[in-house]
């Protein structure tokens, strides 16, 4: 009789279920082919790390992901800054990705978009010397977003929608879209000016 006792086997806590990480369609992608090398890419892709090599069965996969990692939420930033330093923009970003895996899937996030002081000056005195007032500095302010947004946001989109894997002779994202509220714009605008240059707002 061995003098070594056997120890039980140590329980892992799961942090989620892999459906509030993967959507039913990919879930099932992985159980046919948990190996394969794109799948994989997938998971890296979605969940933000990768399987390791000994997770080859849909159960390791699927144990390795509940007890690793995170539920996957869409975060939306709807409240908007006015800082000494300039606006902020709630930006809702959108985009089809297409993958390598013969796959397509809609994305989204949002982010927020910076307009420094100085140059919000800028705009607001271009705006008041074309006559425009402040529907003139909204369409301007708008104007440098949809310029603007994809390239400094660099916004981090998750995965909204059912995958779709039928075959794509696609290679990038060709919708991406960013929306935005005028609104939001308007009163971003109006309440820096009003606290940090009265005697501009006086002018919009």
């Amino acid at each position: 009789m061995s003098d070594t006792a056997t120890l039980p086997p140590v329980s892992v806590e799961k942090k989620c279920r892999i459906e509030e990480v993967f959507d039913p369609t990919f879930i099932e992608l992985i159980r046919l082919v948990p190996r394969n090398p794109y799948v994989r890419a997938l998971i890296l892709r979605l969940a933000g790390k990768m399987p390791p090599a000994e997770c080859e069965t849909f159960e390791q996969v699927k144990e390795w992901v509940e007890t690793t990692c995170k539920p996957r939420t869409l975060s939306r930033r709807v409240a908007r800054s006015v800082r000494d330093d300039g606006i902020s923009i709630p930006v809702e970003f959108s985009e089809t990705e297409y993958g390598r895996a013969a796959y397509s899937v809609r994305c989204s996030g949002s982010a927020d978009f910076q307009i420094e002081a100085e140059d919000l000056v800028e705009l607001v005195q271009s705006a008041i010397d074309a006559g425009e007032g402040i529907d003139g500095v909204v369409e301007l302010v708008a104007q440098k977003i949809d310029e603007d947004a994809w390239v400094q946001c660099e916004p981090d989109t998750d995965a909204s929608g059912d995958y779709d894997y039928s075959d794509h002779d696609v290679t990038g994202t060709e919708d991406s879209d960013a929306s935005y509220s005028k609104t939001d714009i308007r009163a971003a605008v109006l309440a820096f000016m009003r606290q940090r240059h009265p005697e501009l707002a006086a002018e919009l």
